[in-house]
């Protein structure tokens, strides 16, 4: 299978998927399209059938007058401004044009990188379980950061992470931080430090914002987003159904940008879910 997809990059699962949107794509278009030459062919029909009745009325109305012989000057300028009218209205007919609506017919989809990314770098009091893949804290409350091991430029990248240990006062933190950062056990307060925490506050290059935290809680799962290419951050916790974002000073973050977790409550326990097991 490896093989083949490496072969055929074309024959990837999800390469179906785009080719079914772009099928219901075209028939949607096809179908709007088609719906909107009807309804200008129905108008223009209309307009022609109108024109076409006041100009029979007209000239019923010139032959009755011819045949009673008993028009006056101002029945004839009359009759002249009425065929001036009709006139003008078949070289300009009534005016129509096609609108584009504000409302998208087609959704754009795009491919997000669920990668997977691991814990790799710490400032200490933790320990790193599964390949990186999980980290505990220590026994102690006491503040610790810990980095991922990838570093985001470019695109779009989404992790997901389960807390699997965190007490109800439990205090953590998620987002980014530039490499170039130093390690240390209050990082959160790094200039390049983007993200939030658990209790009403997040960080916005070294300073924090109130009413803007997470509200994640033990058993939650959630979701980084990291968009490189348009210089923001999301969270999304899959409980509450909340989604926050945060836009990144690329001066005060520089690429490239790293994984970055603070924690502080002893026995926290993270995840990083793998793809398959991210839904």
């Amino acid at each position: 299978m490896l093989s083949q997809q490496s072969d055929n990059p074309r024959q990837h699962p999800l390469v179906k998927r785009i080719d079914q949107w772009e099928e219901e794509s075209i028939a949607k278009i096809r179908q709007v399209a088609e719906e909107t030459r009807n309804t200008l062919v129905k108008i223009t029909s209309q307009q022609t059938n109108g024109l076409r009745s006041k100009l029979k009325e007209l000239t019923d109305e010139l032959l009755q007058s011819r045949q009673r012989d008993d028009f006056v000057e101002t029945d004839v300028n009359q009759w002249k401004e009425k065929m001036t009218k009709l006139e003008n209205k078949l070289i300009n007919p009534p005016f129509c044009d096609v609108v584009n609506d504000s409302i998208a017919l087609i959704n754009k989809i795009r491919i997000d990188d669920l990668c997977n990314d691991m814990f790799e770098r710490t400032s200490g009091n933790t320990i790193f379980e599964e390949n990186g893949r999980v980290v505990v804290k220590d026994n102690s409350n006491s503040q610790t950061e810990v980095r991922g091991k990838n570093e985001y430029t470019s695109g779009r990248h989404t992790l997901c992470f389960q807390i699997e240990k965190l007490s109800n006062n439990g205090w953590i933190f998620f987002g980014i931080i530039s490499k170039s950062e130093s390690i240390r056990p209050n990082s959160y307060n790094s200039a390049s430090s983007y993200g939030w925490q658990n209790q009403n506050h997040a960080a916005v290059g070294g300073q924090w914002i109130q009413g803007q935290g997470s509200d994640v809680a033990e058993n939650d799962k959630i979701k980084l987003l990291f968009d490189c290419d348009n210089r923001l951050i999301q969270l999304i916790n899959e409980r509450t159904n909340r989604t926050i974002e945060l836009r990144v000073d690329i001066n005060k973050c520089p690429f490239p940008w790293q994984l970055h977790l603070n924690l502080q409550q002893a026995l926290t326990r993270v995840r990083i879910l793998s793809n398959q097991n991210s839904t």
